[in-house]
């Protein structure tokens, strides 16, 4: 509480702080009433009062006036008895924003009090976006996509869109969708493209009277990545290592790691065979089941799996 008039903000709260002296030695009535100092146009908001130390009934008025009409929030009659509520009310409609005068009167039998304040009532419109289901497609794929508008509570609002249209790299329009209203809901479309559509930028474009929302996807013929694998290993290994070191490394070609499963397989070949033929090689299929054989070649393979740190 403060002196007459006093004016305190704390978290965007306009609060009217004052109380009345009817000549005696001690306090009279004092009252607080607390309002947003930002309002959003058309909401629903609420203010809320509090009259202490009450001796006699009064009367409290709020009203919030500006230059071309006004409004009567509360008349509130109190009786011998502290009173503390808050008070609902719908704030006026405005094209952009406007400033307006919060008016709290309070009137006793011997006493009259008033305040006035400014507040400020804005309009905040809402947002629409475009979102399509990937960024990149190839021709005969179908595109799927959504129109949205939230209100300033991120929810969805009715929207009337006169026209969505889409158009080509050519700027070329190949879908239109007319009057299509939200319905407080997501929008969802859809469009085939031809088995010829060009390659390029296509764009998406929402036309909600004089506003434009504008959002664009690529279609192109890509390919899934490809990767190459390079195995180094010893020229030469002795018969009488327990071990040797291989490595195996594979990568996209824009030259990053591939992550996944790696199976090596090393084959001896058979006895009476070394002449001409490679002493170490890497087997995709392996069969075991006659490595004591020395007439067949003596397996041994091992599996890896590789993890992008």
């Amino acid at each position: 509480m403060g002196q007459p008039g006093t004016l305190s903000w704390t978290w965007a709260l306009c609060a009217f702080v004052s109380w009345a002296h009817v000549g005696q030695a001690g306090p009279g009535p004092q009252y607080l009433v607390a309002v947003p100092a930002v309002l959003e146009s058309g909401a629903e908001t609420k203010f809320c009062v509090s009259v202490l130390e009450l001796t006699e009934p009064v009367v409290v008025n709020v009203t919030l006036k500006s230059t071309a009409k006004s409004a009567t929030l509360m008349s509130l009659h109190t009786c011998i008895q502290d009173v503390h509520t808050c008070i609902a009310f719908s704030v006026p409609v405005v094209t952009n924003e406007e400033v307006m005068d919060f008016q709290v009167k309070v009137e006793g039998s011997g006493f009259q009090s008033e305040e006035v304040r400014k507040v400020l009532i804005r309009a905040y419109k809402p947002q629409t976006f475009v979102q399509t289901d990937k960024p990149i497609y190839l021709p005969r794929q179908q595109v799927h996509f959504r129109v949205v508008t939230l209100d300033s509570k991120l929810r969805p609002a009715s929207k009337l869109y006169d026209i969505i249209e889409l158009e080509d790299p050519s700027g070329n329009r190949i879908g239109q969708w007319l009057k299509t209203n939200s319905d407080n809901k997501i929008l969802q479309l859809s469009y085939f493209l031809s088995s010829e559509a060009r390659e390029g930028i296509y764009k998406i474009t929402v036309t909600m009277g004089e506003s434009k929302v504008y959002y664009t996807f690529t279609v192109e013929k890509y390919v899934l990545p490809k990767f190459d694998v390079t195995i180094k290993v010893p020229d030469e290994v002795s018969v009488g290592d327990e071990s040797f070191e291989a490595q195996v490394c594979s990568k996209y070609t824009f030259k990053q790691p591939v992550p996944g499963r790696v199976t090596v397989g090393v084959c001896r070949p058979p006895l009476g065979h070394f002449h001409g033929s490679p002493l170490i090689r890497v087997a995709a299929h392996i069969d075991e089941s006659n490595s004591h054989d020395d007439t067949n070649p003596v397996c041994h393979s091992e599996t890896k799996q590789r993890e992008l740190s």
